[in-house]
């Protein structure tokens, strides 16, 4: 069983260690990055998450490394929404390619933070409070009917509260300085660069996407352990996803049904299994296997990626995966303070 201070402490110490390793070494300076260099990445990051999955299976328990494995996937494709959103909010912001990477840092640990705070908050809840889990639940079960029959609502950085807020308090340059976050105007004046409102617009994106994303990994496992591992190293290999994905989005057709499908039926076991403890009553034990919930996402979601391939749909293949950058609106405009 993985417990304890030392596990805890150890496993952080990685996740900084492997940023580090993000920042200085695998992606020093501002560039563009390709498809073959994002592939390359993206299987690194994978390898790394099937690595601790290995440890958690030898150190801890098997339930332990399947909860992982399971929460891993839901994990990552939950945080395939996130990047799409990311990119819509580079193309508002006509944020320059070279400064995507930087600006991905910033996204991710902003997500890191954002899932540990969410997670002390709901397992604090959940200890004290059992009847918490019907209420997230019957959230998950929600994001799943608005995922399938609602579809997203299309994301306007420019009326983001936040954003709107800081431009009201600060003038706004219409121009990158780099990626810095502050530069002087002509008239000597300082004011915050566009690069800075990406970064306000990814930290309210990451809030957003973390009160979605913790619920449901509860409804997997509450072991703190592995809801905090598992959504680390989910979010550590985004950045060379986001450019793959750029590549490949129309792989993902039909992904949001597939996580629609995940998303209900976690919230549904979430609900039952807190109604069996309440109430005293046992289930089958096939439905408490974490084995199954594992073969029954994994299908679904390959099943999803399968059929986007097979049909990806006239407006895909006509429009290709830059598609959400053609209506990117400017940087400037009547709200920028220049």
């Amino acid at each position: 069983m993985l417990d304890g201070i030392g596990v805890w402490i150890g496993f952080n110490v990685l996740v900084a260690c492997l940023l580090l390793l993000d920042l200085v070494v695998l992606n020093r300076n501002d560039q563009v990055v390709g498809m073959r260099r994002a592939a390359w990445l993206t299987a690194f990051w994978w390898g790394v998450a099937v690595v601790v999955g290995v440890w958690i299976f030898i150190a801890g328990t098997t339930d332990q490394g399947i909860n992982y494995t399971t929460a891993f996937v839901v994990e990552k494709a939950l945080s395939v929404d996130n990047l799409f959103v990311f990119l819509v909010i580079f193309g508002y912001f006509q944020l320059p390619r070279q400064y995507q990477l930087r600006a991905l840092l910033f996204g991710i640990i902003g997500a890191l933070v954002a899932r540990a705070i969410f997670i002390s908050i709901g397992l604090t809840l959940i200890g004290l409070f059992s009847w918490v889990l019907f209420i997230l639940g019957a959230f998950l079960i929600y994001t799943a009917y608005k995922m399938a029959f609602i579809g997203d609502t299309e994301v306007d950085p420019g009326q983001n509260p936040v954003v709107k807020a800081f431009r009201k308090i600060m003038p706004v340059s219409d121009d990158y300085d780099g990626h810095k976050f502050f530069t002087r105007l002509p008239n000597g004046a300082k004011a915050a660069t566009p690069f800075l409102l990406v970064i306000i617009a990814l930290g309210t994106t990451d809030i957003i996407f973390a009160i979605d994303s913790i619920p449901t990994v509860f409804g997997i496992t509450q072991d703190a352990f592995i809801v905090w591992s598992s959504n680390a190293m989910a979010v550590l290999g985004l950045r060379p996803l986001f450019f793959l994905l750029e590549g490949l989005i129309r792989l993902f057709r039909f992904l949001q049904y597939g996580l629609a499908i995940v998303l209900g039926l976690i919230g549904v076991k979430m609900i039952v299994e807190e109604a069996a403890h309440t109430l005293d009553f046992h289930l089958p034990g096939i439905i408490e296997t974490p084995f199954t919930s594992l073969v029954v996402i994994s299908t679904i979601f390959a099943t999803a990626i399968i059929l986007s391939k097979l049909f990806p749909g006239e407006q895909d293949e006509s429009e290709g995966g830059d598609a959400v950058f053609e209506e990117a609106q400017p940087v400037g405009g009547p709200e920028s303070g220049s």
